[in-house]
């Protein structure tokens, strides 16, 4: 009791306790948690900020009418197409294949050739 009347008139602060440092800090974290989340609870009432909506010409969403005749020349076109494309796809597959054939058959003419051992001035001379 003396000790704070002396506090008093003599102009002093308490020193504050541990646990009440504690409480203040933990008041101050839940007053700002707090805060934030009213902050959020009022940001949904809030107006969006609308972006403007992309420009859509709806003449190229209508359906076009087409005849059946068109529709049916545009599919023959399409699957001419189609054809060509797998034809030479074909073709460059045979080609591949012959020129690797055609490989393999002068690198197994050359192997017999070192295995017979026939040397290239024999093969000048025939």
């Amino acid at each position: 009791m003396i000790k704070e009347l002396l506090y008093k008139w003599f102009g002093v602060e308490t020193p504050p306790c541990a646990s009440c440092d504690t409480l203040r800090e933990q008041l101050a974290i839940a007053n700002i948690e707090k805060k934030q989340m009213l902050e959020s609870i009022l940001s949904f009432t809030r107006p969006a900020e609308s972006q403007p909506s992309p420009v859509v010409d709806y003449e190229q969403l209508k359906p076009k009418m087409v005849t059946w005749n068109v529709r049916r020349q545009m599919l023959e076109a399409e699957d001419r197409r189609q054809a060509q494309i797998l034809a030479e796809q074909r073709k460059a597959a045979a080609e591949a294949a012959k020129t690797k054939e055609k490989i393999t058959q002068e690198q197994s003419i050359e192997q017999l050739e070192k295995e017979l051992g026939i040397s290239e001035e024999v093969k000048s001379d025939a």
